[in-house]
């Protein structure tokens, strides 16, 4: 089953940012690192989900840890939640900022869900997909996942109303 899903991420990979947005809803795709995108959730039963990818672009900004509220708008579209994979420090001197690079997931969550989903990195350029722990994401809220290793593409799949 996780091949299935590896394959799945790999040819969401090749073939979904090649095509128009936005994409056919499905269990999960994968993004690479320096991405903005955001998804739109839909319904398959009363407690999930599948997505397409409504918006993506590349986004190759490092990011200050801690100050990321202006990077999300603040009014969206209800149903979605926003997404930047990417790169970000902290600091006050160049050399710490070097120091203190991270893997950044940041997300705005503009459903009314409690959700829960699975994610899978991929850590080095052509290698397997492994999964991660992730802390959900709540109702209206900002999240962030970091990693302080470098990680080329994370899939995201089975989104859930979290129990």
């Amino acid at each position: 089953m996780r091949n299935l899903f590896l394959i799945l991420f790999l040819t969401a990979i090749t073939f979904g940012y090649s095509q128009e947005l936005p994409t056919e809803p499905a269990n999960g795709y994968a993004f690479p690192i320096g991405s903005k995108f955001t998804i739109k959730l839909y319904e398959t039963d009363s407690a999930c989900f599948d997505y397409s990818i409504i918006e993506f672009e590349p986004f190759q900004e490092i990011v200050d840890i801690f100050d990321t509220n202006d990077l999300f708008k603040e009014d969206g579209e209800e149903g979605t939640i926003e997404y930047y994979f990417c790169i970000g420090t902290r600091g006050d001197t160049e050399e710490e900022r070097q120091e203190n690079m991270q893997v950044l997931l940041l997300m705005k969550n503009r459903t009314k869900f409690i959700l829960s989903y699975k994610s899978e990195i991929q850590r080095t350029e052509e290698g397997e997909f492994e999964e991660t722990s992730n802390i959900g994401i709540y109702p209206g809220a900002k999240g962030s996942e970091m990693w302080p290793y470098m990680i080329y593409s994370i899939g995201l799949r089975d989104f859930e109303i979290s129990k």
